[in-house]
């Protein structure tokens, strides 16, 4: 019996191939959920440990669970990245550009503490070790909608506390009166020992609910995270989120022709207001006593703009800030300040390159709703920055995965597309062909 044959390719082969672990949606989500719990873990055992009436700022916790988590997520942590990487690269391959973005602040800040004198410690290269997995296991924009379902849980489950056991999540454990409070109401902290702390949290969260699936979630989402936001009274939180809706609601109504020259405008903006205010602010009560933070930072970096004091200068020198200047001088409370003092311009240069190609990557992003969120993203993180320190490269803070995930993933979005629609190429002209009979040619002429 003779049958009329003709070239199909095998579905699935060539649209949907398949690469393991370098093409996993379990494992990129994984992997976001791996990171993001370190960032939280110790934050809720202290405050389920801890005793929030007796926190003192700038004091190291006291709680051997949380200092053992610490620890242990600074092995734990590097060690999946460093497998993940390597199976990676291994049985596939690890795009070069996006991973030497999200590798190179943490790396040019460890190499950095040479020109000092000292040898670099490990945690200066958990950031480049996280940014490492999130490139190598391909995490996309989609994936982080779990950052976004992350806040908003924290932000339900911190304003049920408020009701129920108040002294857990509320600044001083809700002692004393409080003149920054925007509702007459202690500060609300939530799982972290400041109210600043969580209102950055939720803001820099609030980016990837809209990246939830469905209208209503998203909006669930944002109610509650904002709901949060302002029982948290941070003025730089509000601001940061006040940015991230306005981008998202002119996304919404303007036109993508005329949408993007306001994003890069705002954007410019806000990078300017992050260098502008700390280096030429003179009035030491200015941003309630940030200007003298400021002043104080600035003359101690003085002639030393290009590698900065040191990764550990602020950790080093904290008594000294501490008396002459407050509990909250650990850091220089400005994104750009304090990584001039920490690492220099070198290293300044490096983090600026990865925010300045998530914002590029989020302007040309195919996806109206996804390059809405990734320069909301970018523009709230900016203004955030520019009184608050949200990113750290020094070791791995609660606020981390909040910041260096979504911005390595948005980043390296652009290389990783390009190298999958061409290995999605490749696989089709590569692909297997099967008989079709005259049954499936006639029906597929109907």
């Amino acid at each position: 019996m003779s049958t009329l044959t003709t070239p199909r390719a095998v579905p699935g082969g060539a649209d949907f191939p398949k690469r393991g672990l370098a093409d996993s949606l379990r494992a990129r989500r994984l992997m976001v959920i791996v990171v993001g719990l370190y960032s939280l873990a110790s934050p809720i055992v202290e405050t389920l440990l801890g005793d929030r009436q007796h926190y003192v700022e700038g004091k190291t916790s006291t709680v051997a669970v949380a200092a053992a988590l610490d620890d242990l997520g600074a092995v734990v942590v590097p060690a999946i990245a460093i497998a993940a990487t390597f199976v990676v690269l291994l049985f596939w391959r690890v795009e070069g550009p996006p991973l030497l973005l999200a590798i190179a602040p943490g790396l040019m800040l460890a190499a950095n503490e040479f020109v000092h004198g000292r040898s670099p410690t490990l945690g200066l290269l958990i950031t480049s070790a996280v940014g490492a997995l999130m490139v190598s296991v391909r995490v996309k924009m989609p994936d982080l909608a779990i950052l976004g379902h992350v806040g908003a849980v924290v932000a339900g489950a911190s304003i049920l506390a408020f009701v129920v056991v108040p002294s857990k999540v509320l600044v001083s454990g809700g002692i004393g009166t409080f003149d920054k409070s925007l509702t007459g109401a202690p500060l609300l902290a939530g799982i972290f020992s400041h109210s600043n702390t969580f209102g950055m949290f939720l803001a820099l969260s609030l980016p990837c609910a809209f990246l939830a699936r469905r209208l209503l979630v998203r909006l669930l989402l944002v109610a509650v995270i904002c709901a949060a936001l302002v029982l948290s009274s941070s003025r730089t939180a509000l601001a940061g989120a006040g940015a991230v809706l306005a981008v998202m609601l002119l996304a919404r109504l303007l036109p993508r022709a005329a949408f993007l020259p306001v994003a890069v405008v705002g954007f410019l903006t806000s990078v300017f207001a992050v260098f502008w205010l700390p280096f030429t602010e003179t009035d030491p009560d200015a941003y309630t006593y940030r200007g003298a933070i400021w002043i104080f930072d600035r003359g101690q970096l003085g002639g030393h703009g290009m590698f900065g004091l040191g990764a550990h200068w602020f950790a080093d020198n904290y008594p000294l800030l501490r008396n002459v200047l407050s509990s909250a001088a650990s850091h220089a409370h400005n994104l750009a300040l304090t990584t001039m003092v920490q690492g220099g311009a070198v290293v300044a240069l490096t983090g600026g390159v990865l925010i300045v190609a998530a914002f590029v990557s989020a302007l040309r992003h195919p996806s109206a709703r996804e390059r809405a969120v990734g320069i909301a993203f970018v523009i709230g993180l900016l203004v955030i920055g520019a009184t608050e320190t949200p990113m750290e490269l020094v070791g791995w803070s609660p606020l981390s995965a909040s910041v260096l995930v979504p911005l390595v993933v948005v980043a390296g979005r652009p290389w990783i597309e390009r190298e999958e629609e061409a290995f999605a190429r490749s696989a089709a002209a590569d692909a297997p062909v099967a008989p079709l009979t005259r049954a499936a040619l006639r029906r597929r002429a109907r």
